[in-house]
């Protein structure tokens, strides 16, 4: 029921973004493996770090439109540029038309498009809601994030190779009908549109708004916390897969009735995998339950010493059941801390700058990847446990940050503001 009584435009985006979602997570993680085989590993890996940094520039540029013009004229235009280039790729994929060229240039122009419009869409649902229903929207959305991944990536893993077009042209198809959503149905959230910011030049307006949105110090603090919190798992996935094909031979998992289940490294990585997803889907909305009326500060807390201490024991255990364990416990520090995370970012941005906001805080992600590619290199001059001490000591550096943040909401003027001024849009 809290789901109907949602703004229409959060309601709308959270369905549009989940079916683009699941569509997308069925193509986009095994796109590498079809450039490969057409272009070679060493173009797959150019287009493929291509296709991220374009990406990434789009945000920029986008988070800035979306402040400058609004959000729905930035998702409508971006969203009628994906379905070209979608309509593209599927064009490249027919047989007697057969280009991977052309498949190629359609997928970088819809990563640009889903770069320019992503900040539009996270500010659109900042703007259409409270700070109490923020736990709640992000929490949810969490939640849909992980069903489409497990399910995308179950439906790429039997679908891709023998239906990739067909793949294409499903997300033609959403692609189209959130274009629909978005024009028809979805409504400006930006409530202040200045046209004389928007007479001025734009390169000089875009660096100087960005100036402005870095000055933030609260704002600092969040992004040096979110860097550190999301290089732990960043660290753990680049680390745990080559450790684990290392260490655990092939072993039994289990027998019954004569029958044994097998594994090694590289399936433990995977069943891992599956029990952070199922985890998240399955307790999700138990977990939030049992911690709706816990204070952010206690939340965050909690969850983010879990999530450090599950990783880095998932870095040092080599027993497959602990391993299993561990994973549970940690995505149940997820849950707790990572909608209250969100939450906390949307109340610290003012107004008219959160699609900027959105974008900057985007460098958390690039940043914390460069870590965690790091680690690999790291990993091969020091002991697993040193991996893990550093992992845990991150999210430990990251409490007191958020903590900090946390503080520092309370006893601003300005940034509680910021939540009154939210409260009165909506």
């Amino acid at each position: 029921m809290k789901f109907l009584r949602l703004h229409p435009n959060v309601k709308l985006r959270l369905v549009e973004r989940f079916l683009t979602q699941l569509v997308t997570n069925s193509i986009f993680p095994f796109m590498g493996i079809y450039f490969s085989m057409e272009f070679g590993v060493k173009w797959a890996g150019i287009l493929l770090a291509a296709n991220v940094f374009l990406s990434f520039l789009a945000g920029f540029y986008g988070g800035y439109m979306s402040d400058l013009y609004g959000r729905k004229k930035v998702l409508v235009y971006s969203e009628y540029v994906r379905l070209a280039s979608i309509i593209a790729m599927v064009v490249g994929s027919i047989e007697f038309f057969y280009s991977t060229l052309l498949v190629c240039i359609g997928m970088l122009v819809s990563s640009i498009c889903a770069g320019l419009s992503n900040p539009a869409g996270s500010a659109l649902i900042i703007d259409s809601s409270s700070s109490e229903e923020r736990k709640y929207i992000y929490g949810l959305d969490y939640w849909l994030w992980n069903v489409s991944l497990l399910i995308g990536i179950l439906l790429g893993g039997f679908l891709f190779e023998q239906f990739r077009m067909e793949l294409f042209i499903a997300l033609a198809f959403i692609s189209f009908c959130s274009l629909l959503i978005v024009a028809l149905f979805i409504s400006e959230s930006l409530s202040v549109i200045d046209p004389q910011i928007q007479k001025k030049s734009f390169w000089r307006s875009t660096a100087a708004n960005y100036r402005v949105v870095l000055t933030n110090k609260v704002f600092i603090f969040f992004l040096l916390a979110s860097l550190l919190d999301l290089s732990i798992e960043l660290q753990s996935n680049n680390y745990t897969p080559i450790r684990l094909v290392q260490v655990i031979g092939h072993q039994t998992l289990f027998s019954v009735a004569g029958y044994s289940l097998k594994i090694n490294g590289y399936n433990l990585f995977g069943i891992l995998s599956i029990i952070n997803t199922l985890s998240v889907i399955l307790f999700g909305t138990l977990i939030a339950k049992l911690f709706k009326k816990t204070k952010d500060t206690k939340a965050v807390t909690v969850g983010i010493l879990l999530y450090a201490a599950g990783y880095a024991l998932i870095v040092i255990g080599k027993s497959p059941w602990f391993l299993f364990a561990v994973m549970l416990i940690l995505s149940i520090g997820e849950v707790i801390y990572i909608p209250r995370k969100q939450a906390l970012l949307a109340d610290i941005m003012p107004s008219d700058k959160r699609g900027s906001y959105m974008a900057i805080n985007s460098l958390t992600t690039r940043g914390a990847m460069m870590i965690g590619s790091l680690s690999v290199t790291f990993g091969a001059f020091v002991p697993s446990w040193i991996i893990g001490l550093e992992m845990f000591l991150l999210g430990v550096i990251s409490v007191f940050l958020y903590i900090h943040v946390l503080a520092l909401k309370q006893s601003s003027p300005a940034v509680q503001g910021m939540d009154k001024a939210v409260s009165a849009e909506t």
